[in-house]
């Protein structure tokens, strides 16, 4: 009586990889989406004290609130907008 063997399938393993190495890029880049969103509204918040027009404070306040990291860009972007008042 010979007995059977587990066959093993590679490609199974293969998949099973890909998918936990997809499942961890995109945790990796929700937090970091979190943690730049965060930061953001921060900053927002602190920039109400700096330089800049009303509707510029506004506008950065909420893309920091609905769009999280690209207020960021926003942030780079206009030049008068959040610099110290007094060096």
């Amino acid at each position: 009586m010979a007995t059977e063997q587990p066959q093993i399938n590679v490609y199974t393993n293969d998949k099973e990889n890909n998918k936990s190495s997809l499942k961890i890029v995109i945790t990796i880049i929700v937090i970091f989406w979190v943690i730049l969103g965060i930061t953001g509204f921060i900053m927002s918040i602190v920039c109400f004290g700096r330089s800049g027009t009303s509707s510029q404070h506004i506008i950065g306040l909420l893309l920091a609130i609905f769009f999280g990291p690209i207020y960021w860009i926003f942030y780079l972007a206009v030049p008068d907008y959040c610099k110290r008042l007094f060096s």
